[in-house]
């Protein structure tokens, strides 16, 4: 489903990555319980190298969030994918389905995509096209 996203600015912590790099990946989620974010969050992929083969900016946090570095979900069209499991595993399996989408990928800009995690516990995937 395409969904249109109204710029939001999300603070919190940011690391250079790839999905090579899933150690890099596990240490910043491991910080989320300490930054004590309240509510819905995000986790917001920017400033992509190439696709999701490259390096790209990872942030998490939330738009409340009183933290120095920041990423922007930008305005735009995207297709919002609802995670089926709200676990870290059904977040994994999500993106494994993301990455093997040919038709998905033609379609993707790379200019923000991100996972929100919503007050009711579930989670949806944001690509923008």
């Amino acid at each position: 489903m395409t969904i249109q996203l109204a710029e939001k600015i999300i603070k919190g912590k940011k690391i250079r990555t790839n999905n090579h790099r899933l150690d890099e990946i596990i240490t910043l989620w491991n910080k989320v319980p300490e930054m004590q974010l309240e509510g819905e969050f995000f986790a917001v992929y920017s400033n992509y190298e190439s696709n999701f083969e490259g390096d790209y900016d990872l942030l998490i946090g939330s738009e409340r969030a009183n933290f120095p570095e920041s990423s922007i979900i930008f305005t735009g069209q995207y297709v919002a994918i609802p995670v089926k499991e709200s676990s870290p595993k059904g977040v994994g399996q999500a993106w494994q389905k993301i990455w093997k989408d040919e038709a998905l990928e033609k379609r993707r800009t790379y200019l923000s995509d991100a996972e929100h995690y919503k007050a009711d516990g579930t989670i949806a995937i944001y690509l923008s096209v």
